[in-house]
């Protein structure tokens, strides 16, 4: 602060109220998480399989079933190690994608990273990017939405889409019904075709 003419001049940084930054306001935090912080995740593809993701991120907690609005389930990438197309969520007016929301550690979201073959942000080698998306927790026993939370979420760069195969298709379905997303959405789930 400066004094001038009897009056206090707020100068950057610096604040009459202690533990504030430029007048009086909070001071700015950095994107940049803590080490040992944790981070909620939205899964929709493969990692609903209960054993897939328990051998990615051992340990983790489940948070809840989430839905995310206005956005479709499509195969806009492909795997060799799947033999197919792998999931990736579009916008689509009107289309809702379930899935369940994790807490997960730096260390879960690290091997997360690699799986999903994410680098880091816009690295022009990645073949899913990272980015956060905004999911409605739904209580099961009601259907109500207790919350909407921001979540962590792979998005596939599109390269040579192609249907799934049977057995990633199967991969996700299996973690649909373990979780008991709807019936309809798992029903629709069963519809979708198979490279083989």
């Amino acid at each position: 602060m400066d004094r001038r003419g009897g009056a206090a001049v707020a100068r950057p940084g610096n604040s009459a109220i202690p533990g504030r930054g430029c007048f009086g306001y909070p001071p700015r935090r950095s994107r940049a998480r803590a080490p040992g912080s944790r981070m909620l995740y939205f899964a929709y593809g493969s990692n609903l399989n209960t054993e897939q993701m328990q051998s990615r991120c051992p340990g983790h907690t489940v948070v809840g079933m989430g839905v995310l609005r206005d956005h479709r389930l499509a195969f806009p990438l492909t795997s060799h190690d799947w033999g197919g197309g792998v999931a990736s969520v579009v916008p689509s007016h009107g289309a809702n994608v379930w899935g369940m929301v994790f807490d997960l550690s730096e260390a879960h979201l690290a091997s997360l990273d690699r799986y999903e073959g994410y680098r880091g942000p816009d690295d022009q080698h990645n073949l899913y990017d990272r980015l956060p998306v905004f999911v409605d927790l739904i209580r099961p026993d009601d259907g109500s939405i207790p919350r909407r939370v921001r979540a962590a979420c792979y998005l596939a760069r599109p390269a040579n889409p192609a249907p799934p195969s049977r057995r990633y298709r199967d991969t996700i379905l299996s973690g649909a019904r373990h979780h008991r997303l709807p019936d309809e959405y798992v029903a629709a789930l069963e519809q979708i075709a198979t490279a083989d």
